[in-house]
């Protein structure tokens, strides 16, 4: 009778633990989600966490495939997190304009190549907006997408002929 109380005390502290460990590292993640100036933070808590595989501008769209204009390589990717985080802060002081701008100059000297997505029904589709300040993921549609849109697709792991799983377009002007 002993052995059976003292097991379940045990069972019932670590149940315990685990339900407080997983409540402080959710709560971590939508303070993170929550304040996209934190390093490793995104507005869009929806988004998968792993790296895209299509980054790039929408050439055309008919019907449920697109034709993206594809970054080869992400200028981002080559940088360390102290530099990315001095990069973000200075362009926070930019308006949304110039860092539109910013943008469009850093991406026409990348190396591209023309893909083709298919994004079925159902596929989330999300804009980031500004409110206020801050880049705030909202739901659209397929009819939201138009040529020189910048644009982040996650894959089935494809990145020409793939299907889409997670669409995300960059900021309305």
């Amino acid at each position: 009778m002993k052995n059976t109380v003292m097991i379940v005390l045990v069972v019932m502290l670590l149940g315990a633990g685990a339900y407080l460990g997983a409540s402080a590292l959710a709560s971590d993640r939508s303070e993170t989600t929550a304040n996209p100036n934190l390093p490793g933070a995104t507005a869009d808590p929806n988004q998968p966490e792993r790296t895209a595989e299509v980054k790039g501008v929408v050439l055309s769209v008919d019907g449920d495939v697109i034709v993206v204009e594809r970054y080869i390589q992400d200028p981002a990717e080559e940088l360390t997190d102290e530099e990315k985080a001095a990069k973000k802060a200075a362009r926070a002081e930019l308006t949304q304009e110039e860092r539109q701008t910013l943008k469009a100059a850093e991406s026409a000297g990348l190396e591209t190549e023309r893909v083709s997505l298919t994004v079925p029904v159902g596929t989330p589709i999300v804009q980031m907006v500004l409110d206020g300040d801050a880049p705030v993921a909202q739901a659209a549609t397929l009819a939201a997408l138009r040529g020189g849109m910048e644009i982040t697709v996650w894959t089935d792991g494809g990145t020409n002929n793939a299907t889409a799983q997670y669409v995300k377009l960059a900021s309305a002007k």
